[in-house]
């Protein structure tokens, strides 16, 4: 398949993810996509999780990869490893291929969690803690933080990957692009 069949392939998974998930309302979303209250976070941190919370708020778009623009799930992803110098596979499925499996048992900040929401391997997050992580869920959201238990993703979860040690670099002081 060319790569623009599965660029089509993949942005087309994640419109259609957008669909399907207006319908379900998460339990622990932060509201306007802020970081909650740091008694709740974890105290371990990963340069990725850093970097990603500084980009909650900002808007979905299907296909986008940048700040400026906004984030499809996957181009979230790619934006926050590419910008830690970390170099991925754009799309989800690809990522899930090449990277370490991780047990769910043996989640760290920074792990990418990966769901079958209304097809294989068709929505990825960032893992920050204590059961939550981030993401760009739909059109019409933003960039949030939400829990694994939610009644939408608890039996949506796929598996999970590890790109980048937890204790890799130091976390970056702002996000680039912003």
């Amino acid at each position: 398949m060319s790569r623009l069949k599965t660029l089509c392939l993949a942005l087309w998974a994640c419109a259609c993810l957008a669909v399907q998930a207006q319908q379900a309302s998460p339990v622990q979303a932060t509201p306007q996509g802020q970081a909650s209250a740091a008694g709740n976070e974890t105290s371990i941190t990963h340069p990725a999780v850093e970097l990603a919370r500084k980009l909650l708020g900002i808007p979905y778009r299907w296909a986008g990869a940048d700040p400026a623009r906004g984030f499809d799930c996957s181009g979230l992803v790619y934006y926050v490893f590419n910008e830690l110098q970390v170099r991925i596979p754009r799309m989800q499925r690809d990522l899930f291929k090449s990277a370490e499996q991780v047990r769910k048992a043996d989640l760290k900040p920074g792990d990418l969690l990966f769901f079958n929401t209304f097809a294989t391997l068709s929505h990825v997050g960032i893992y920050i803690g204590e059961g939550r992580f981030i993401h760009a869920p739909r059109r019409g959201t933003t960039v949030t933080i939400e829990s694994m238990d939610s009644s939408y993703y608890r039996g949506r979860f796929a598996g999970a990957r590890r790109v980048m040690p937890p204790a890799a670099g130091p976390a970056p002081a702002q996000a680039p692009g912003l």
